[in-house]
């Protein structure tokens, strides 16, 4: 762990907390201002930088950020209500809630689920309103891209990935969804269990490409907020249980409290693996959001990954299979696609030797932590 990311992790727990840390003379206060951008908490951690100029600057930008937020969703909102479409809005404002000043999280993209029997209306009502569809192909076996004013939607009507199927708790928890309320801005959300569920998810999917700490606070407030000793036992432990994603929970929430402040009244986590929270804060530290301190790296990281997990063979066939276009031309090629994903796998090695090794290490190392997590 670097100077700046140890100054980070003290800027958050004042912030967030109230505590008051002893920062050395010596920090290089540009780098840690960097590092909280590459895992975007800067806002969270604005106020307490000694250049009050840049702090005041970024707070004031936080504020526009959250402004133009919650009027594109009021707007969403007020259209789907108009047509009788059920709504569910997906992290955003439904993580910031749980935060003492919600509009310093970062606030990215709007993601929100309908029904899948809605779907096909949800689109022509988004059409027809000015949303502008931006690709016909985009990971629309969980989601649609619209695009608005500048601003990015994500219509999902499915939130799971092949590997863990949630699909049947989110239909339940769109059925009971509730009133979130921050402020005077109200949005419909998932009721707290599925909510939760949500947050610990998207820590699942993002540990594959790239976990950083702003995904780490959604789900500590969300803690701090929701799932005390008792909620635990009594709802949410069986919940985890039952999908697999226990000891994810356990291990990111002792995390929280070794490196980051969460309140040890939460006891329920705290027979967790030392050493594994040690590497899970490693990891994402050297990732950042999304993988942005791996750059071209990260794609190394999840191959070998993915390799480890499925088989050589299976992988590369698979691989070759998504990537060949002349497969997609041609379906008869079909047996030589793991033949060309070599040929094109080698083709990056050339051009990324310098790095590769380090890469396929840190592959391996994150196979490693994923298989203690029980994630694969």
């Amino acid at each position: 762990m670097t100077d700046s990311e140890k100054v980070l992790l003290d800027l958050l727990k004042d912030s967030i907390w109230g505590a008051s840390s002893a920062y050395p003379s010596d920090v290089d206060w540009n780098a840690v201002v960097l590092e909280s951008q590459n895992q975007a908490v800067l806002g969270l951690v604005c106020e307490c930088l000694p250049n009050k100029e840049t702090s005041e600057m970024q707070d004031i930008q936080m504020m526009a950020q959250y402004a133009k937020y919650t009027f594109e969703e009021d707007e969403l909102i007020k259209l789907f209500d108009s047509h009788s479409i059920p709504i569910v809005i997906i992290k955003g404002a439904a993580a910031a809630v749980y935060y003492p000043f919600p509009y310093k999280r970062s606030f990215g993209d709007m993601d929100f689920i309908v029904p899948e029997a809605y779907l096909e209306k949800a689109v022509c009502v988004l059409r027809e309103n000015g949303y502008c569809r931006i690709s016909e192909k985009v990971d629309e076996f969980r989601h649609i891209e619209f695009e608005k004013n500048d601003y990015l939607f994500e219509l999902h009507h499915r939130f799971s990935y092949d590997d863990l199927d949630i699909e049947r708790y989110i239909i339940e928890g769109i059925d009971n969804r509730i009133i979130g309320c921050i402020d005077d801005h109200k949005f419909p959300m998932f009721p707290p269990l599925t909510n939760g569920l949500i947050l610990l998810y998207h820590l699942r999917s993002h540990l594959q490409k790239g976990l950083g700490l702003r995904q780490v606070v959604d789900w500590m407030m969300y803690v701090n907020s929701e799932l005390n000793d008792d909620y635990w036992c009594s709802a949410f432990k069986s919940l985890v249980d039952e999908i697999g994603l226990t000891d994810l929970a356990v291990t990111t929430t002792y995390m929280c409290q070794k490196y980051l402040g969460l309140s040890n009244s939460i006891t329920w986590c705290q027979k967790a693996d030392e050493s594994l929270c040690d590497i899970l804060m490693e990891s994402l530290l050297s990732s950042g959001n999304f993988g942005i301190k791996r750059g071209s790296e990260i794609k190394t990281e999840k191959t070998v990954t993915a390799i480890k997990k499925e088989g050589i063979f299976s992988y590369l066939q698979k691989a070759g299979k998504h990537n060949w276009t002349a497969y997609h031309n041609h379906p008869i090629l079909k047996p030589f696609c793991w033949i060309y994903q070599i040929f094109r796998y080698a083709r990056q090695a050339k051009q990324q030797k310098s790095s590769l090794y380090e890469s396929m290490k840190r592959g391996k190392q994150r196979y490693e932590m994923l298989k203690e997590l029980k994630i694969i």
